[in-house]
This record gives structure tokens, sequence and C-alpha cells, in this order.
């Protein structure tokens, strides 16, 4: 009955998601849900907490050991920045590369996803960031937990209407810049931004269309930098507006509408004022 109950998840899951997706990513999609996730093997500490050993069985356990060792942690950070909690515990995979793209239809560069109510994480991804000083994968955990967290509480439709640059705006700011943004420094993306280079901030936010970095003909890196500053932007300029906007919003109500009714005024008005605060902390580039 419970492989019964699985294969029904799994055949829901893909109905919900394929809406979103088209060509060869709808395609990648479904070859991913149908692959068996009986093959992991459960973490001595937490169950939900998962590995698949690959070629370097020892790794694997360690690092399954770090995220069962930092999840409850990083779950209590994402439901109190969100003023809600996990409908269940988050079901975590962890594998080595080849075996995260069997599962998860992104490149083998991707250290994380939250794929429908699963979040995978690669573990050679995440070793070689770290390598390169970037933050723990304990944070990219929390990262993608703040995905996860929309996902269960608010519902599929209610994720994908929340638009790309939001979403990633806020998980970059509750996971403390943990994601592509940590290889984008300020100065650089306020250039970007002063030039006129930057994402949409009045996206409306679509199941059918939802853009992204290459939308924009930006870097992911940079589109998350964007987002982080303006997210954090509108955060420091009413944080009880922003809470009760960031809560609405988990628990399925319209983006622009909880928006409008926490901050008085529409997300893509303070805009301009974002803006005029970048230029100030810009410094001027020399012409001589």
């Amino acid at each position: 009955m419970k492989q019964s109950i699985s294969g029904i998840t799994r055949a829901a899951t893909l109905l919900l998601i394929l809406c979103l997706l088209s060509g060869c990513t709808l395609i990648k999609t479904g070859v991913a849900l149908m692959h068996t996730r009986e093959v992991f093997v459960a973490s001595k500490t937490n169950p939900d907490v998962r590995y698949l050993a690959g070629a370097s069985p020892e790794i694997a356990e360690q690092v399954a050991n770090r995220v069962a060792a930092a999840i409850q942690h990083s779950r209590e950070v994402v439901e109190k920045a969100h003023g809600a909690k996990f409908a269940h515990a988050p079901q975590v995979y962890i594998c080595h590369a080849d075996c995260f793209t069997r599962y998860v239809p992104v490149t083998v560069n991707e250290p994380a996803a939250q794929f429908g109510d699963s979040i995978f994480l690669n573990i050679d991804a995440l070793l070689k960031r770290e390598a390169r000083g970037a933050l723990q994968l304990e944070y990219i955990l929390t990262h993608e937990l703040t995905h996860l967290l929309l996902y269960q509480v608010g519902g599929t439709m209610a994720y994908g209407r929340v638009p790309a640059w939001f979403r990633e705006g806020v998980a970059l700011q509750i996971s403390q810049g943990a994601g592509a943004s940590e290889f984008v420094t300020m100065p650089e993306a306020a250039r970007m931004l002063l030039d006129g280079k930057h994402f949409d901030p009045a996206e409306i936010g679509s199941i059918f269309a939802n853009r992204t970095a290459t939308a924009y003909k930006l870097t992911t890196p940079m589109f998350y930098r964007e987002a982080l500053m303006f997210v954090d932007f509108l955060k420091a300029n009413n944080p009880a507006a922003f809470d009760k906007a960031l809560h609405d919003i988990v628990i399925g109500k319209d983006f622009h509408e909880s928006f409008e009714a926490a901050y008085g005024a529409s997300i893509a008005s303070y805009w301009p004022a974002f803006i005029a605060s970048v230029a100030a902390i810009t410094p001027m580039p020399n012409i001589n």
C-alpha cells in the first residue's frame, strides 16, 4: 500500500509540475519523477534525510550526517521568518552529481534544488563551492527549505504565481546570501542596476511563464544578487509590512495583493526609491 500511495503522489506531482514547463525541460522532468527513491538510505540520526553512497560512500554519509544535524535549526529559521510551519517534515535526498541530475532536471553544476515536495543536494557541487570559499552547505539547505515551505504551505499553484525574483530574493535573505549571489558583489550588481540591466519588479508571476535570469539576459548570480538587494530594501523600508506580506504570500494569497495590503502601495512603486538608494552608495566612475 505504501508503494501505491507513493506512486499516486508522484503522479499527482508530475501533473502539477508539467503545466510549468515545456519542451526538453518537460521531458527531463517527467523522466526525473519516474526514478524510484527507494534506493536512498536513511541517515542514522534522521530518517527524513536520505543519501545514495555512490563512488564515495564515506563522503556521502558525512554530508548526510551534516544535513541531519542542521536541518532542525534550518527549519526553525525558515518557519520563523515566514510565520508559518511546514505541512510535514521536509524530505532531503543527497547524492553525487551523476545521480543528482537523474532525479532533478538541472545541470551537474547546481548544488541543490527543491523539486516538488523534496529537496535534492548535489554532494560534488556543494563541496566544490565550499572549497571556493562559498557559504557552507548548511546555508544552502536553508535556501532550499525556504522554497519548500512556500511549495508545501501555499501549494503548487501559489508557488508558481510568485515571481521568481522574489522567491530567490527571500531564500537568499533567509539563508544569509547562500546561493549564486555569493559570486557577484554588491558594487557589480549596483552598476548593472544603474545601467538598467535588471529584472522587472512589476513581474506578475505565472504558473505558465515565470521569468528568471535568462529572460532578462542576466547571469544567474547577477539575477540573484539584484533580487536579494531589492528584497533587503523592501524589508528595511518597513519590516512589519514585509513580514505580513511574506506570511500572506506563503499561505497562498495573491502575491501583489498581499504586498499592497501590507505596504499600501504596489511593489513596483518602491523601485525608484530602491534605485536612488543604490545610486547614493555607488561611487561615480573616474573619467579622468
